[in-house]
């Protein structure tokens, strides 16, 4: 019989697979893109099979230990994907199909020590004064029996387990094994009662010799099997009767009662959704879903830009785009940007498509996960909804895939590999199957509004608010000038008073009026959004009282503040200034740095505004699982008088009764240096404003800014998105920024600043050694925008990469692969102390 081999990808940051032989009594279950177990090194992992050959060259391969599935876990159509993701994001392919695995599923092994030595006494007596760490080592294991290596390297504190464990396996005192965990995530079963054939004579009226107990809980079951129509849980009738198990037991071994197992799928409680209300479309949705049924029907790849202004009904269209892919037999995914607005979301799919639907987030028990995926990958449900890694779900013959809110960073992962973007590898997915995209926003990423004009997508536009609600009115306060207001208020106070004037004017984030528009709408009954993005970064220095602020001489970016070295630095290009003691605009002597919290600002509103009602959501309130959805539905319920959060209220929230929206301050935002800054503002004040007036009440929004002749917020006044972008895309080509040149960041990372500079030094020299196109840039290295993080100094590498040379990125994907594969080989990456992370189109520089 031929031998079989397998290429196995396992979690490990490696690009290449490893080959294992796959044993005779395997081969029938062995299967590309099955889970597989096999050694690896002093470990067992899961792996995934990629390939499978009847000849390998090499020898001494060692054998896969176990096949994890009957069907297997990965389509070749994900397989395709995953492999696209490994090679365009530079990301080691094991890593990437970890992601796509819901966690709970793998398989691990450790290596596991006992003593087996027959008299331990004995060996103590023996190694106490020649080998003392054997001796230590002996006395561990004696007193608790089996350990990892990992506990005996903690507890005993030896130099080299392994030096003192080898010489005592030879002589064999101890013996060594690799013991598998059990995979975390399982199908969760409950036991349920049916009636035998024989139990349900008994209750026709058949003779048996049974107590009233037995007999009242036979019926019990029948009747409950009856109403039903399928068996009930044996623990809720023997707990509604107050039986104890004993009596089942007695049921079934008299062969009245069958009892057996049956999975219960776990998932997160969204039962209270609505029925589904008959819609009609308007003019604007009927034109949109036309193009995009057309594209269904002809069952080839297009992506779609839906952009509809807020409230102009872009989820109804991908419900009905979602239901004529379902009649053509196709199933469909729905990505969200943020788990906050899952609930509203799922409710929402679940009143027209009821259990078809499975939701999948980070925020689920691993059980819970286990079974979405489950579902999907068995075919049971036909839509899942969920954020960025819902694009893994596990749905064969997908048709249709909507983004909702496609200009969000949040689809980009950015703390662990692989660091995809959910949405344009939601594009590459449909490509490979021939599946239709739609891409929804009120405010479209200049990505994909170029990517409309230049052609490669279609755009569909909803300009209008359905229900003929209108869009609110807009007002910037210029917080510059309601400083000078309060200036000249406290002048008044202290005239009047006699009482000497303050050293310092007090700082109020709440201006007199929104202060003033809260308390209309608290006495009208209706609801107010109020928005305190904190993302924003504190180290800018900003004037108070003409609203300057430092920008880079090379990158329009904002200069940020470093405390420790007392400059303003670009961390774009590395350009360094002394920050001025007086503002160079108007002379003044007012410069703060910006570090105002959701919490500060809501102690301020209990200051202006009593007994005002407030609900919170940021970091601290929404931590626990379920907290999103109950504070949003005790905000609906009337119970506060005001929303207050960070982005989270942001977007894709619809209460009815809101009609007004607050923004404390703009320029958060706006002063990050990056080069997206103005257009993350327009996006996220256009969002938080279409929060306002979704209904027939009137909307109103105040803008609070020191910034307020800022051209984002000139076009968020007006809502106009074309007008926007025009500026901003003319703005990015002139310097070459996105969407015009592709971006890669190299970052590097360390507790030893001048390790840190030295590796990012040298990497940069192999980065313009081996580029041999003008295509790309390359700049650095420089001080992350927030230089240190956790003890570790942070340097950072740009690679920009220009379009207009290199149409496809090939240049840039041969200079990066070539510069990793050199520094990866080198002693530097060999060494130890300092990690390099790269990051290809990174959707933030701080």
């Amino acid at each position: 019989m031929n031998k079989l081999f397998a290429d196995i990808v396992l979690p490990v940051p490696l690009d290449h697979p490893f080959t294992y032989l796959v044993p005779p009594t395997l081969a029938e279950q062995t299967k590309i893109g099955s889970r597989v177990i096999v050694p690896f090194g002093r470990k067992q992992l899961t792996g995934v099979v990629v390939g499978l050959s009847d000849f390998s060259s090499v020898k001494g391969l060692k054998p896969i230990q176990d096949v994890l599935d009957v069907k297997p876990s990965f389509s070749p159509e994900m397989m395709q994907l995953l492999g696209w993701i490994a090679d365009y994001y530079l990301a080691p392919i094991g890593e990437v199909f970890k992601a796509a695995m819901p966690m709970g599923l793998s398989v691990e092994g450790k290596q596991s020590v006992t003593l087996v030595a027959p008299d331990p006494a004995a060996l103590l007596n023996e190694t106490e004064k020649k080998a003392p760490q054997q001796y230590k080592l002996i006395s561990l294991l004696a007193a608790e029996g089996a350990l990892t290596i990992q506990q005996i390297r903690r507890r005993g504190k030896f130099k080299s387990v392994h030096a003192v464990l080898n010489p005592m396996i030879e002589r064999g005192w101890i013996r060594s094994e690799v013991r598998l965990d059990k995979p975390k995530a399982k199908p969760k079963l409950e036991r349920v009662a049916t009636l035998s054939q024989t139990g349900k004579s008994v209750l026709a009226g058949e003779s048996i010799n049974i107590t009233p107990r037995q007999l009242e809980l036979l019926r019990a079951i029948g009747e409950r099997e009856s109403t039903t129509q399928s068996p009930p849980t044996l623990r809720g009738v023997l707990r509604s009767l107050r039986l104890s198990s004993s009596t089942a037991k007695i049921l079934e071994a008299k062969g009245l009662i069958l009892v057996t197992d049956r999975e219960v799928v776990r998932s997160p409680r969204f039962d209270d959704y609505p029925a589904a209300r008959p819609v009609s479309l308007t003019t604007h949705q009927r034109k949109a879903l036309d193009a995009v049924l057309a594209a269904l029907e002809s069952h080839t790849y297009k992506t779609f830009l839906l952009h509809g202004v807020t409230a102009s009904g872009k989820t109804q269209v991908y419900i009905e785009a979602m239901r004529k892919a379902l009649e053509y037999g196709r199933n469909a995914i729905v990505l969200v940007p943020e788990i906050s607005l899952t609930p509203q979301t799922v409710r929402r799919f679940k009143s027209h498509f009821g259990d078809s639907v499975a939701v999948m987030h980070s925020q689920m028990s691993a059980g819970e996960r286990y079974d979405a995926w489950r579902l999907a990958h068995d075919g049971r449900v036909k839509i899942v909804i969920g954020p960025r890694s819902a694009i893994f779900a596990p749905l064969e013959n997908v048709g249709l895939i909507a983004v909702d809110e496609e200009h969000e960073a949040s689809y980009k992962q950015f703390d662990s590999t692989p660091r995809y973007h959910a949405r344009d590898t939601a594009i590459v997915r449909a490509h490979q199957s021939g599946a239709v995209v739609i891409l929804g926003s009120a405010t479209p990423s200049a990505e994909s509004y170029q990517n409309v004009l230049s052609g490669k997508y279609e755009l569909l536009e909803l300009p209008e608010r359905i229900d003929d609600a209108q869009l609110p009115r807009i007002e910037v306060v210029d917080m510059t000038k309601e400083r000078k207001r309060l200036f000249e208020e406290i002048k008044a106070s202290v005239k009047a008073s006699g009482t000497p004037f303050p050293k310092k004017i007090p700082h109020r984030s709440i201006s007199q009026l929104l202060a003033d528009e809260i308390r209309r709408r608290r006495e009208k009954k209706e609801g107010v959004i109020l928005l305190q993005n904190r993302r924003g970064y504190s180290h800018v220095v900003e004037c108070q009282d003409c609203g300057f602020v430092e920008k880079c001489d090379h990158c329009e970016v904002t200069l940020t503040y470093h405390t420790t070295k007392k400059h303003l630095r670009c961390h774009y290009c590395g350009f360094v200034k002394r920050p001025p003691s007086a503002c160079p605009s108007c002379e003044g002597i007012e410069i703060r740095f910006h570090s105002l919290g959701t919490q500060q600002v809501e102690e301020e509103l209990r200051n202006v505004l009593a007994d005002v009602k407030v609900i919170r959501m940021d970091l601290d309130t929404t931590s626990r699982k379920g907290a999103h959805d109950r504070l949003l539905q005790q905000f609906e319920r009337g119970e506060a008088d005001l929303l207050l959060g960070t982005q989270m209220v942001a977007k894709g929230l619809d209460f009815p009764r809101v009609t007004l929206v607050g923004v404390v301050s703009a320029d958060t935002q706006m002063l990050l240096p990056d080069f997206r800054s103005s257009e993350r503002t327009f996006q996220l004040l256009t969002q938080v404003a279409g929060r306002a007036g979704r209904s027939a009440l009137a909307g109103e929004v105040v803008i609070q800014t020191h910034q307020p002749d800022h051209y984002s917020l000139k076009y968020v006044a007006s809502h106009d998105y074309h007008g926007f972008y025009g500026e901003e895309l003319a703005y990015r080509k002139e310097l070459d920024y996105p969407p015009f040149s592709r971006i890669v960041l190299a970052e590097f990372k360390g507790e030893r600043e001048n390790e840190v500079h030295h590796h990012a030094k040298k990497f940069v020299e192999m980065l313009h050694a081996e580029n041999t196109s003008p295509a790309n840039l390359i700049l650095g290295p420089a001080d992350a925008a927030i230089p240190k993080i956790k003890k570790n100094f942070r340097k950072q590498v740009i690679v920009k990469n220009l379009k207009a040379i290199d149409s496809t990125g090939a240049q840039l994907r041969t200079l990066l692969s070539r510069a990793r594969q050199k520094y990866r080989t080198s002693p530097l990456g060999k060494a130890k102390g300092v990690t390099m992370t790269i990051d290809v189109d990174p959707q933030g520089m701080m």
